[in-house]
């Protein structure tokens, strides 16, 4: 068999060809939203007027991916143990229905462009939900781009090494 140009040019066009569909498979599974959560516990919020609220779960939503989505529910599960995390099986879970300051708008749904953050936050009620700073608690999003939330571990609370002699000013 004989290689003429004409062998050579459809080599060369299965080549770019097979390049081209490979940078649109990697497109495709780079595309869409990409949403980091981050959840901060016990922390104060303190208002313009003086006043505080103290023991507040805090909740950080960011988009970095290339297409906007919306924040349906933010949610609290408790997982007794890795094997019930990893099979997605909470032994309680709670609903926020309003994660926002008393006296604000609803914050959700929230339509979460790409490049932005939200903030949501909630009460850490230890007489409902218990300690939520035991690891064993979680913080979950649901969004409408997928139908798993997206969940990140509550941090466990630490003793302060520096801070046990300290007294109360």
């Amino acid at each position: 068999m004989e290689w003429g140009p004409e062998a050579w040019v459809a080599t060369y066009a299965a080549i770019v060809a097979t390049g081209a569909l490979s940078l649109e498979i990697r497109r495709w599974f780079e595309s869409g939203p990409k949403i980091y959560v981050r959840a901060t516990a016990n922390m104060i919020m303190l208002d313009g007027r003086g006043g505080q609220t103290k023991g507040l779960l805090i909740v950080y939503v960011t988009n970095r991916g290339d297409t906007p989505t919306t924040i349906t529910n933010l949610c609290l599960l408790d997982y007794p143990n890795v094997l019930a995390r990893w099979r997605d099986k909470a032994s309680r879970s709670f609903v926020i229905p309003h994660p926002q300051p008393p006296g604000t708008p609803p914050t959700i749904p929230h339509v979460l462009n790409p490049g932005q953050q939200w903030a949501g936050m909630a009460h850490d009620r230890s007489d409902v939900t218990g300690d939520v700073q035991t690891g064993t608690m979680y913080a979950a999003v649901y969004t409408t781009d997928r139908n798993r939330p997206y969940v990140v571990r509550i941090p466990k609370r630490k003793e302060l090494e520096g801070l046990k002699d300290a007294k109360e000013i």
